[in-house]
């Protein structure tokens, strides 16, 4: 499930403290192919790599394949001197089809379009889960919705736009995937009645369909709209330049803030927001 999830991260496995493998997971290894990766957390000291390597490769036996081998087994070293661990993953699950949805390859192109992992991290900050519904008020060309769908939840996007709200749907018929539905509003005043999560990144500048408004303006009225939607004690995610402020006003807390720099003249903010 993490796996299918997760946007940036380079491996998802099991764990091995003392790096011994049971039998099973042996025998599941050695009927496949394995290749042993090493790698070192931070300023971790440096331990007699091969002394370890043969230690794990002594309890193996099958084929090793360095490309695109069914099993990777990480020799992790740890900041504790002389600590390791061993992860055992499948490289393959990792593989979500990133470029694929990447910007250029959509139906539909806008500069303001944001990249699929950090539309899939946006996404599961939320807290969304399958079979519930996420809401994009300034939904643009679809790229958080896009991402939504993949894991399972119901996206619903609005936009103020035309172009914008034709694109987004142009980008969701390519990739087969199934929305509540794209809608042409003011995201001021949301056609809707109830969702469970809310993320969205908040347009700027020339990506702005509301352009002469001050950003601030912009996300106090996107939190009044969004209050009258959001479950209790759900999340909204809002990302925003850094240079501009979330209010959260007595229905909403601020349960986090991550900085995201961008080049020297946009730094992002992601704001979760739950609720109250």
């Amino acid at each position: 499930f993490i796996a299918r999830r997760i946007a940036f991260a380079k491996r998802v496995g099991t764990l091995i403290p003392d790096g011994v493998l049971d039998r099973e997971t042996r025998r599941e290894v050695e009927k496949a192919s394995y290749r042993l990766r090493h790698f070192r957390l931070g300023e971790a000291r440096a331990v007699d790599r091969s002394s370890v390597e043969t230690k794990i490769l002594n309890q193996l036996h099958g084929k090793v394949k360095l490309e695109d081998p069914e099993y990777e087994l990480s020799v992790i070293e740890g900041r504790r001197k002389g600590r390791t661990y061993l992860l055992l993953s499948k490289p393959g699950i990792m593989n979500q089809g990133w470029a694929g949805r990447r910007p250029r390859a959509r139906a539909f192109f806008h500069p303001s379009a944001i990249f699929p992992k950090l539309s899939r991290a946006l996404v599961n900050i939320a807290g969304v889960k399958e079979g519930e519904t996420l809401l994009d008020p300034f939904a643009g060309t679809g790229s958080i919705l896009l991402e939504a769908s993949i894991v399972g939840a119901l996206p619903a996007g609005v936009d103020i736009s035309r172009k914008m709200a034709r694109g987004a749907l142009a980008n969701a018929q390519k990739y087969g995937q199934p929305w509540l539905g794209m809608i042409r509003a003011d995201s001021m005043s949301l056609p809707l009645t109830r969702v469970d999560a809310i993320a969205t990144d908040v347009p700027y500048g020339r990506a702005s369909s509301r352009m002469g408004e001050e950003l601030g303006v912009i996300i106090d009225g996107l939190l009044k709209a969004g209050a009258a939607l959001l479950r209790r004690g759900r999340i909204a995610v809002v990302m925003h330049p850094r240079s501009s402020r979330v209010t959260p006003g007595d229905t909403f807390r601020v349960e986090g803030e991550h900085h995201l720099y961008v080049h020297r003249n946009l730094t992002r903010t992601i704001t979760v927001l739950r609720r109250l």
